[in-house]
């Protein structure tokens, strides 16, 4: 993927500005940093499994990104959070009003970049992700927090009905929309392999959390399942994948999301 991610970077950089001073700057800001880019790689790899990378893969890659800056721009605002990546929120550099802003011109130049009639279907998925984002950080605040703000963990059910919501069906969606970008078939395995991929991302985000012991033992318990889970699902599409490189480099990249230690 090497040269589709540095196509993507110039992409990205030309999307990250904007045509007003002060939104500039914030959105230079934010590029600065740059994250794993986790999510527009498996819209390049799942589409790489069963064609050719198109327009439409790069419109989707970049969506993607785009809408997940935006979230972590309004979740620092949501939670209150002064740190992102090493170094001051949009929302402690600036306010909140100036991240919400930015957060919400974001959005609307993802869902721009997907607004054709052709990338309907792709749109419509991710979409729906972004509100069930919405719905699982609300479930999160409403539903684990005590009065001293902690977070308590009783059964794995609501935990993963959260991380599903908040994290995995991102992560899914990118998986589905990639391969969607080239082709119509197999989206039930696609999507299957994504669900379990993401909620293993995100049991080792909360493993490598030290401020939640309850919720980093409840991740550490049930992560072991779910990658097996994600390998499993990854393996049933193999029969029907043009691109032995890009499968592989997915599996890799399974196994990577639940050993990271960063």
């Amino acid at each position: 993927m090497k040269k589709e991610m540095e196509e993507f970077e110039l992409r990205l950089a030309e999307a990250l500005r904007g045509s007003v001073l002060p939104m500039d700057e914030v959105l230079r800001y934010v590029e600065a940093v740059p994250g794993k880019r986790l999510r527009p790689r498996l819209v390049f790899l799942t589409a790489s499994l069963f064609g050719e990378i198109n327009d439409a893969t790069r419109r989707t890659a970049l969506f993607v990104e785009l809408l997940h800056t935006a979230t972590l721009i309004h979740d620092d605002v949501v939670d209150g959070s002064d740190t992102r990546r090493g170094r001051p929120s949009v929302n402690a550099h600036w306010d909140n009003q100036v991240a919400v802003l930015a957060g919400d011109y974001l959005l609307a130049k993802a869902i721009r970049l997907l607004s054709d009639p052709e990338d309907h279907l792709i749109l419509k998925e991710m979409l729906d992700v972004a509100m069930g984002m919405s719905e699982g950080e609300l479930l999160q605040n409403g539903e684990l927090r005590v009065e001293n703000g902690e977070l308590r963990v009783e059964n794995g059910e609501l935990y993963l009905e959260i991380i599903t919501r908040k994290t995995a069906r991102l992560i899914q969606a990118c998986c589905v929309c990639g391969a969607l970008s080239v082709t119509g078939e197999k989206m039930e395995l696609v999507g299957t392999f994504g669900i379990y991929l993401g909620l293993l991302f995100q049991m080792r985000d909360d493993i490598l959390d030290a401020d939640d012991p309850a919720t980093a033992a409840l991740a550490e318990r049930l992560l072991p399942e779910y990658l097996d889970k994600a390998l499993k699902a990854l393996d049933a599409l193999a029969p029907y994948i043009n691109n032995k490189e890009a499968f592989s480099s997915l599996r890799e990249l399974t196994v990577f999301c639940a050993t990271r230690n960063h």
